[in-house]
């Protein structure tokens, strides 16, 4: 080979690197998320959730959402209902905040499994969170739609229930058979 086609092949393998290089700098772990600000505490829930860690989350639940599902049982609804690393990508799209309460507009993108033919496509879900600021610290008091069912109330057992057949009486024979007139025989 000579001198240009080596060039070539070296220029090659240099972009291949360097573009292997970017993927591992941008894939890398994000900066923990900031609690002393909404979209923070909203990211760190969705992440502990989704990382298996429902203890974490529930800590970051409002003081009212945390009376009504206890502890263990947020755990419980939540253990195993989140895969870990979920496909799409999470962002924060928009914080308001006013006064003590704040709004986080958050989206997940999904890429879709569509024919290669008509290129790449997506989806994107949208969810808002609610928060209150309580005893100085952003609390979540309306979690996002995709991870609200946790703090549902499950349904009241049906009370006990008592089915009672009835069995036809028994016709006793009678010892001297009367025919029934009707008013319309007479």
């Amino acid at each position: 080979m000579d001198r240009f086609t080596w060039g070539i092949v070296g220029g090659t393998i240099a972009l291949i690197a360097v573009g292997i290089a970017a993927v591992l700098l941008v894939r890398r772990n994000p900066a923990p998320a900031d609690l002393t600000t909404p979209d923070g505490v909203v990211r760190a829930y969705v992440e502990a959730l989704e990382a298996g860690r429902p203890e974490r989350a529930w800590e970051l639940l409002g003081e009212r959402q945390q009376a009504d599902v206890p502890r263990d049982e947020f755990v419980r609804r939540a253990t195993g209902a989140f895969r870990p690393g979920r496909e799409g990508r999470l962002a924060i799209d928009a914080t308001e905040i006013t006064g003590d309460t704040a709004r986080v507009d958050l989206s997940r993108t999904y890429a879709s499994g569509g024919p290669p033919i008509f290129g790449p496509s997506s989806y994107t879900n949208r969810f808002t969170a609610r928060l209150e600021r309580q005893r100085g610290a952003w609390r979540i008091t309306v979690p996002p739609e995709d991870y609200r069912y946790i703090l549902d109330r499950p349904l009241p057992a049906p009370p006990n229930v008592v089915v009672i057949t009835a069995t036809p009486p028994t016709p006793t024979p009678t010892s001297a058979a009367t025919p029934v007139q009707t008013a319309a025989a007479r």
